[in-house]
């Protein structure tokens, strides 16, 4: 499974988890909308009754694995930028040491200094790229997180949880529409 897929799926699962929020929205739409409810819970009930079909194709996913690759794949593009940017703060940091040691004022201390502010400007103009790429990994990093931590069990349960409430919305719009209750 890729990544993408995996996110996708561990982003409904966090996304949805709390029913609750589905019930109370469910309970106002019921005394507003009940055909906007039922367009909203038939859907629902048809796709968490596939998603409970297929569910078996997760038990053996790794989800874990899944997550370390894809973040390991950042923090690899991340740790070679910043290698690559290490002779460039050596070499102004050797520039600068030089400074040390040269009269202030002098002809030397002068083109000494200019080849030290060159060096600080490449450094810092690359450091830039670097910290894009680290705030990057982070990025998918945390991304990474929600897979790393999914369970096909957990998404079972979410679903069955949330196929019942759907076929209790649709039992009891039924009953309201042959006027067996309230």
């Amino acid at each position: 499974m890729l990544f993408e897929q995996a996110n996708v799926i561990a982003r409904f699962y966090y996304d949805c988890q709390d029913t609750n929020v589905l019930i109370d929205e469910a309970e106002r739409m019921a005394t507003e909308d009940t055909e906007g409810l039922r367009e909203f819970a038939v859907p629902l009930k048809e796709k968490t009754a596939t998603l409970l079909n297929n569910i078996g194709r997760l038990e053996g996913m790794d989800f874990k694995q899944i997550a370390n690759a894809h973040s390991k794949q950042y923090y690899s593009i991340f740790q070679e930028a910043a290698e690559q940017l290490n002779p460039f703060w050596k070499r102004y940091s050797e520039l600068n040491n030089r400074l040390d040691y040269l009269p202030l004022g002098s002809k030397d201390y002068a083109e000494m200094e200019k080849e030290c502010e060159k060096a600080k400007a490449e450094h810092d103009t690359r450091q830039i790229e670097v910290k894009r790429l680290y705030a990057e990994y982070e990025k998918e990093n945390q991304r990474a997180g929600y897979v790393f931590s999914l369970k096909a069990s957990h998404l079972y349960a979410l679903a069955a949880k949330m196929n019942g409430i759907a076929g209790s919305i649709i039992n009891d719009l039924d009953r309201l529409e042959k006027g067996n209750g309230e």
